[in-house]
């Protein structure tokens, strides 16, 4: 094959991943009908995200939808021009719209500075107060023998976590809040909080009985808490069950399938978590400073393929999710695998060996966030087990939803440095003696910002790149839409510092050491 072949093939690759969505997209096509995707306009319920009127939505950065191109003709020639000016492609106008690189790079620095530092600054600071408040109340005497803590601080803490378990339950509640629209969910909130509070009941009055008998389940073997995990994932099942129930009108098979779309990106985030802190972590703690930077490096990998699994699964919910919404689906999966896998690199004693691996990670998210329609065609592809055309896997919906899991990506990494970071000094300020608060926040404040600023240059240019060559609507979605991101984030985090506030303490404390010479005592004395 001759060279101007192959710069042809690419071409036209490069060509069909960079035009505009919303001038080629056909939906009429196969690919894209609704009865693909197992629904029929005629059992319509009500309840589709498109039902009622919708505000404005956002697929692409620049659009010439509503762009008049002028064109001078000479009137007064008694010659008709017969010269014919050939149009440029409708797919690649939305080009002539972009402002220069220079005003480009402005705008990425500009808007990557507000989610790399401000949103997720807060972000994070909300997740170590979280955190605070558990290390000193489900988290007090912990990893001291069971002879030394007394009655009363074993019911402190049975009760305290009773309390933050309610965080769990209402989880995935507040997510479906978000996912859909109001009138979605019309009649069917009472059922969803009462299934979170009965299971949530349930999950309490276990504890409680544990602690009866004097075996607090904290201490008691890994197979007390199967129960605790049959309840969680119990209240999970039921909560997707009657919203896929009431809002899909389709055989049992496809209401089946339906609901592990939703279930799967929950699930895979809950296995990471487990694996993370029952396998890799004790491998971590056993390697020497080399093969801890190895894993650091690698570990994330796998945190990829499920993020790619969740995608494809929220891409297909077609007719019930708004799309602006549907990244709501993947906000547990991005925001948890984040923390698991940071927490490697702040474990990290160098800087320079700090600063290394975030300079890679950096370059990894930016090739992660920019080949995500590549990636997902590919996949697709596979799933299918059927070629496709280059590009025929974009479409406006699928374009908002990759803007919006960019955002998602963006803030979750930057709000996990911090929360990271933070948990690392915070549990010496608690649990070590002799620790100055003044030279702990020095020395947090130093490796934060250095990593905030490698994040901010490789978010800068994920956004630069995105919206410049890829048209795709993250700067103009985050203008309109970042409360709602933020929001989502609060809601994300808070459950996440509770589960990750206990599962950290083990590698940190592998590090740092416990002191258990101090006598137990209640919370806050």
């Amino acid at each position: 094959m001759s060279s101007s072949t192959l710069i042809e093939v690419f071409g036209q690759i490069a060509f069909r991943f960079t035009r505009g969505v919303t001038e080629h997209y056909n939906p009429d096509e196969p690919e894209f009908t609704l009865e693909s995707f197992g629904y029929d306009p005629l059992q319509s319920t009500g309840r589709e995200w498109n039902y009622r009127p919708v505000d404005e939505l956002i697929y692409q950065e620049y659009s010439n939808r509503e762009t008049i191109v002028p064109r001078l003709i000479n009137a007064c020639s008694p010659v008709e021009n017969e010269e014919t000016i050939a149009e440029e492609d409708s797919g690649m106008a939305w080009k002539r719209l972009r402002p220069s690189i220079l005003q480009t790079v402005c705008k990425s620095l500009y808007f990557g500075a507000f989610i790399t530092f401000l949103a997720a600054i807060i972000t994070g600071i909300f997740f170590l107060l979280i955190v605070y408040l558990c290390f000193k109340t489900i988290l007090n005497c912990a990893f001291y023998p069971r002879k030394l803590i007394p009655v009363p601080v074993q019911w402190t803490r049975t009760i305290s976590d009773a309390i933050s378990a309610v965080f769990y339950y209402t989880w995935i509640f507040v997510n479906l809040s978000f996912l859909f629209r109001s009138y979605q969910l019309k009649g069917l909130k009472k059922k969803l909080m009462l299934v979170s509070f009965f299971m949530y009941g349930l999950d309490a009055i276990y504890r409680i009985v544990l602690q009866v008998m004097e075996m607090p389940y904290y201490l008691a073997p890994n197979v007390y808490q199967i129960p605790i995990y049959a309840f969680f994932l119990t209240c999970i099942c039921l909560q997707l069950f009657l919203v896929v129930r009431l809002l899909c009108v389709r055989s049992r098979k496809q209401r089946l399938i339906c609901m592990c779309k939703m279930l799967v990106p929950t699930f895979l985030v809950m296995l990471t978590g487990i694996f993370m802190s029952d396998c890799l972590y004790s491998a971590y703690l056993r390697q020497s400073n080399e093969g801890r930077l190895a894993i650091a490096l690698f570990a994330p990998l796998s945190g990829l393929a499920f993020k790619i699994v969740s995608r494809i699964c929220a891409q297909r919910l077609w007719t019930i999710t708004h799309p602006g919404y549907s990244y709501v689906l993947l906000a547990p999966c991005y925001y948890g695998t984040a923390i698991i896998f940071r927490i490697l690199q702040a474990d990290l004693e160098r800087l320079k060996s700090i600063v290394i691996l975030g300079i890679i990670h950096g370059a990894g998210e930016v090739v992660e966030r920019s080949a995500m329609v590549v990636i997902d065609h590919i996949c697709h592809v596979l799933c299918k087990r059927k070629s496709a055309p280059w590009g025929s896997f974009r479409t406006p919906r699928r374009e908002r939803l990759m803007a919006d899991i960019a955002i998602l990506s963006m803030l979750s990494e930057s709000s996990a440095i911090v929360s990271v970071n933070g948990f690392i000094y915070l549990y010496q300020f608690v649990y070590v003696e002799n620790s100055s608060l003044l030279e702990l926040l020095q020395i947090f404040a130093i490796h934060t910002s250095v990593q905030l600023m490698i994040e901010w240059f490789f978010t800068s240019m994920s956004l630069a790149i995105e919206t410049r060559y890829q048209n795709m609507a993250v700067m103009a979605v985050w203008r309109k839409r970042w409360k709602r991101h933020v929001l989502v984030a609060f809601f994300n985090t808070l459950p996440l510092a509770v589960w990750n506030s206990s599962c950290l303490l083990m590698l940190v404390s592998a590090r740092f050491g416990l002191n258990i010479k101090k006598p137990c005592n209640m919370p806050f004395t």
